[in-house]
Parts: structure tokens; C-alpha cells; sequence
């Protein structure tokens, strides 16, 4: 493996990213590839991420094992997107979510249909942990497909104000382009 391929949990030979308290630290997946190191702002807000006792989210548009977005959200930013999301859109999405959830945590299938990592590793694919401090509370794989079907659903105001959050934060990114899930990751129990 490169030194730029991201090394996905179960991959490492030198083990698993648990403690003994059960505790997850962040994976180094979900670290910044361009900063070459954990999160430490907002990609909204700009704000430290240790400074939100709420957490944030990590997310990453990966093709094949080339990193194409990246970004953490804190969860304050995260509510005041989803408040600028159409109620149409919205209600779309929870649909979405009711009938296709699955109740699966980590990285090794999509939290919303039946593809693997292996099946989707060569094509493009999101990661999504929940954070807080140094620990991941939870984490998801969305497959491409399952995140077209989301995109295809949301609202054209929706779509303007997701457009105009990547525009000020990635520009050149291709405007279908969409990496971010509209829900956090569930939380296991």
C-alpha cells in the first residue's frame, strides 16, 4: 500500500483501533488526507472541534482509495444546515431513512443497503464517524448508489443551499457532487 492509500479499520496489522475500555479512538481514515493529521476546525465555522462538547462529524468522499472531499462538521453547524433544508426535503430524506436503514455501525457495509466495502471499494463510496474529542462514537459507509438515491430526492432549494455550502468551502468541486449523508450516523446501542 502507498503512502497516500487511506488504510481502512481491519486492515492494519497491528491491530484494531479499540482499547481496552471499549473506547474507539478516530481512525487514521478518517483523518485528514490533505492535512496529513486528525481534524481540527470546523469546515464550516472554522472553530476548533475540541471546543464543541457536542461533537462533529467526519466525512469523506473516497474513489477507490483516492480521497476526493473530505470535511468536520461540528454539530452546531450541522443543525443550522439541516434548518436550511426544505421541509420537502426533509420529510423526503426521513422517508428514505425509515425504509432503508439498516441497523449497522462501522465501515465494513452501507448503513443503507447490502453492498460491502470490498464490493464498493473500487468505485466511489462515503465514510461518515461521529466524533467527540479523540473517540468515534459511531461511523457508516454509504455506498454510491444509495447516495444517489438520496440526491435525487432533495428539493431544488435544497440543492442550492448544499451547492452553495461546497462552492464556499471546495471550490472546483463538480456541483452533483454530494458527500454528506443528511443524518448523522445512528448511534448503537
Amino acid at each position: 500500500m502507498s503512502e497516500h492509500e487511506p488504510e481502512f479499520p481491519g486492515e492494519s496489522e497491528s491491530g484494531s483501533p479499540q482499547e481496552p475500555s471499549n473506547r474507539v479512538i478516530i481512525p487514521d481514515v478518517l483523518h485528514s488526507f490533505y492535512e496529513e493529521r486528525p481534524f481540527v476546525t470546523c469546515t464550516r465555522c472554522g472553530e476548533s472541534l475540541r471546543d464543541f462538547a457536542e461533537g462533529f462529524r467526519i466525512s469523506k468522499s473516497f474513489k477507490g482509495d483516492e480521497v476526493i472531499l473530505e470535511s468536520a462538521i461540528c454539530m452546531p453547524c450541522m443543525a443550522a444546515m439541516m434548518e436550511e433544508t426544505s421541509e420537502e426535503s426533509k420529510q423526503r430524506l426521513e422517508e428514505f431513512h425509515e425504509k432503508h436503514h439498516r441497523d449497522v455501525s462501522g465501515f465494513d457495509e452501507c448503513a443503507l443497503c447490502v453492498n460491502t466495502l470490498d464490493q464498493v471499494k473500487g468505485n466511489e463510496f462515503n465514510l461518515v464517524g461521529v466524533c467527540q474529542g479523540d473517540d468515534m462514537l459511531d461511523s457508516a459507509l454509504i455506498c454510491f448508489d444509495c447516495q444517489e438515491a438520496m440526491n435525487e430526492i432533495i428539493s431544488e432549494e435544497t440543492r442550492r443551499t448544499w451547492d452553495r455550502f461546497r462552492q464556499e468551502n471546495f471550490p472546483g468541486v463538480p456541483s452533483d457532487f454530494e458527500p454528506f449523508p443528511t443524518r448523522p450516523a445512528p448511534v448503537s446501542h
